[in-house]
């Protein structure tokens, strides 16, 4: 077999195992509700309340409350309730009042079934409602106290074939999926020398990308009397502010059991290395602009250069956070091996941002000021201070688009959840299809413009 057949043997290989792996263990993280819907016109505004149960019994953990507002008119209501509900209980108001209800249903993605009116005058359990009469598609219900309700059997959950609906979203996802790595990897395949020629040279100038990274990294702060203890002071007071702001002046509650002040550390760790970075490897052509007009000087190598003088800031970080973890009585497991892991992550995702930014603002002076926005901006958009478990399920995916969601989690996950990467096998595959895609348009972009670099420095 000729090596260029065996090259395309090899390729073809490897997309296949990976297409196969997708399709055996790649699976949508589905939503847990259903939608309870209906609409109500009542003469008086009120407050609506569904409870939902599997069991029989009802509490307030177990429910939501919609305002009617609209007096006089049709107001749509929506409750999510989980799939696996068997009773729901509609409190019906406060107020004596006569009430009309009508299109009330469930719905599921696409799939929806109507409730029958008939449920609610055969329901098991109704309190404070004198008549419950039906009129077409009106339900006319006449409240006799403070308190109505009717308790309904949701039998027609089944009708909705919910895990029928999940399985033709999984198999349309993982297609979608393995047709996107699929090209993915097509582009790689075309972009296979220059990644190639980039490989080969860090490998060969390895030495000199080290000494200059700790060159670097001793310059920086080579004027001033205590030195690199400047390159620490910085971050670990961003970290006693944010402490001091978020657990001493707003008192806030430990997340999901566990000490704040450890939990946000985690959080930083990674951004202060993913921030650093960006910032200073975005600037480092211009800040070696005298190397950069040397024809034989590797000028690719300029923005690693940067990042691993900034590795060594992250190095001492992460072991800042292992000394409050072991002075607070938690001690590390097995599960810290993959801070490795992510640090790699964060690196190839700096990298190829870098690659694009470093070209750009050559010739875009402004762009240093757009990062610096944008990284402030992120901070706080990033679940990093704040949980993103306070934000309704429905939108949690906005917030999982970002790259730095994957890597900041999967330091939660490696310092306190002891959750393993392949057990977030979805966010895993986005996030190297991410980065790979960033990478490979970031190589292109410093490819076709630094041959101007020299001419506009």
């Amino acid at each position: 077999m000729s090596r260029k057949y065996f090259k395309l043997f090899l390729v073809v290989l490897i997309a296949a195992t990976i297409n196969i792996l997708v399709l055996c263990y790649v699976n949508v993280e589905f939503k847990k509700n259903i939608t309870l819907k209906y609409e109500v016109m009542s003469q008086k505004n009120d407050m609506y309340q569904v409870f939902f149960s599997n069991n029989g019994e009802f509490n307030e953990e177990k429910s939501m409350k919609i305002n009617y507002t609209n007096q006089g008119s049709n107001q749509t209501m929506n409750y999510a309730i989980p799939t696996d509900t068997k009773q729901i209980r509609l409190d019906l108001g406060t107020q004596e009042e006569i009430i009309r209800i009508k299109n009330i249903s469930i719905n599921y993605f696409w799939k929806s079934a109507e409730i029958s009116g008939g449920l609610f005058r055969t329901s098991n359990k109704t309190n404070d409602i004198e008549s419950i009469k039906q009129s077409n598609d009106d339900i006319e219900i006449v409240i006799s106290g403070k308190d109505p309700f009717i308790v309904i059997n949701l039998a027609s959950i089944d009708s909705l074939n919910i895990s029928q609906i999940n399985d033709y979203i999984n198999n349309i996802y993982k297609i979608f999926l393995c047709i996107l790595i699929d090209l993915l990897l097509c582009v790689g395949i075309k972009r296979y020398q220059l990644l190639k020629k980039m490989v080969i040279k860090i490998y060969h100038n390895k030495r000199m990308i080290w000494n200059l990274s700790k060159n670097d990294f001793k310059t920086k702060y080579a004027g001033s009397y205590l030195g690199i203890f400047w390159a620490f002071v910085q971050p670990v007071m961003t970290v006693l502010i944010y402490w001091f702001v978020f657990q001493v002046g707003f008192r806030t509650a430990p997340i999901e059991n566990f000490p704040f002040v450890l939990w946000l550390v985690v959080g930083l760790v990674p951004w202060f290395f993913f921030s650093e970075a960006i910032i200073n490897a975005t600037n480092s052509m211009l800040e070696y602009s005298y190397l950069v007009k040397k024809v034989v000087f590797k000028i690719d190598i300029l923005p690693i250069v940067k990042i691993l003088s900034a590795f060594f800031i992250h190095i001492f970080f992460i072991g800042f956070a292992i000394v409050l973890f072991l002075l607070n009585g938690y001690f590390p497991t097995i599960h810290l091996a993959q801070v490795l892991y992510y640090t790699i992550c964060t690196f190839i995702l700096v990298l190829g941002i870098s690659y694009a930014t470093s070209a750009i603002i050559v010739f875009f002076k402004d762009l240093g000021q757009i990062i610096a926005i944008v990284l402030q901006m992120g901070l706080w958009l990033t679940p990093i201070i704040w949980s993103y478990n306070m934000v309704s399920e429905p939108y949690q995916w906005i917030f999982k688009l970002n790259p730095m969601f994957y890597i900041v989690e999967g330091y939660r996950d490696a310092f306190i959840n002891h959750i393993w990467l392949w057990e977030h096998l979805n966010q895993t595959v986005y996030f190297w299809m991410v980065t790979s895609g960033l990478f490979l348009i970031g190589t292109m972009i410093f490819k076709k413009l630094k041959i101007h670099f020299a001419d506009v420095l």
